[in-house]
């Protein structure tokens, strides 16, 4: 077989297979596409519906009467119990008259016994009969009043009157204007760690500590000196421990030109309360 007769035979199948799938194509697309019938709606008559009938109860059967009379039976009651017996209210029994009733007995009164106790012990101390309390003392007023403060302070303007003059001196009270801003600073200084000792509060102690304080040019203590006790020991150690707490209250003004500065201050205790000046 030649080559001419192959290619033609295989022409001829290649134009058969397309004839063939072109004539299935077209026989596809003509012809009609079959639809599902939409179903028909079903109607239902409610009037055909049976009623439901709730069920019967059963019904009690009537006992059979023995009399066609109606007889009322007495109404039964338990028998009392001795709950009800005892909680009864008994009867009121009738006293006799007061010149009947019988007078109850005397208790014979027997001496108490008592023990020898020997002199020296300790129980001899606690018998004795006790002396009367004898008034309390009451605590001295240490706090001073306005007039005996006042010569206080003019004593010691007095005994300072040299320094005071020079300038090297003041007093915390007074209306100084180059050092009122340094005393103010002082004086809030201090009333951040001053207190009343609990000890003195308690027993009304009371009283007035003059001190004379010195500082340095920064603001620093370097120095402080009890002019007078209070007259309490324990007021004392306070206004000491207080000035030890204290830190730099600031420079001095620039009008002072002296490296030391000397402040005399009275820390008063009274009432519970403190007030310094």
């Amino acid at each position: 077989m030649s080559d001419n007769s192959i290619e033609k035979t295989f022409l001829y199948l290649l134009v058969l297979s397309l004839l063939l799938h072109v004539g299935v194509g077209a026989l596809l697309y003509y012809l009609p596409q079959t639809r599902p019938q939409p179903k028909e709606p079903v109607f239902i008559d409610l009037q055909q519906v049976p009623d439901l009938k709730a069920p019967e109860q059963p019904r009690q059967q009537e006992t059979k009467r023995q009399s066609e009379h109606r007889v009322r039976v007495p109404q039964e009651t338990a028998p009392r119990g001795r709950d009800a017996i005892d909680n009864a209210v008994p009867p009121q029994v009738r006293r006799p008259p007061a010149s009947q009733q019988a007078r109850p007995l005397e208790p014979v009164k027997t001496p108490p016994r008592q023990t020898p106790i020997t002199p020296d012990s300790s129980a001899s101390g606690l018998l004795k009969p006790k002396s009367p309390a004898s008034p309390k003392t009451s605590q001295p007023q240490l706090f001073p009043s306005a007039n005996r403060m006042a010569k206080l302070e003019e004593s010691y303007r007095r005994k300072f009157e040299d320094e005071i003059a020079e300038g090297e001196t003041r007093f915390l009270n007074s209306d100084d204007i180059l050092f009122g801003s340094f005393l103010r600073r002082f004086e809030t200084a201090v009333y951040g760690v001053w207190r009343y000792p609990q000890e003195a509060a308690m027993k009304g102690i009371e009283g007035v500590t003059p001190v004379r304080i010195t500082f340095n040019r920064r603001g620093e203590i370097t120095g402080v000196r009890l002019l007078e006790s209070s007259g309490a020991k324990v007021l004392d150690d306070e206004v000491l421990r207080t000035l030890k707490l204290i830190g730099p209250v600031g420079g001095f003004p620039r009008g002072y030109d002296k490296e030391e500065f000397h402040l005399i201050g009275f820390f008063q205790y009274g009432g519970a309360r403190r007030s310094l000046r």
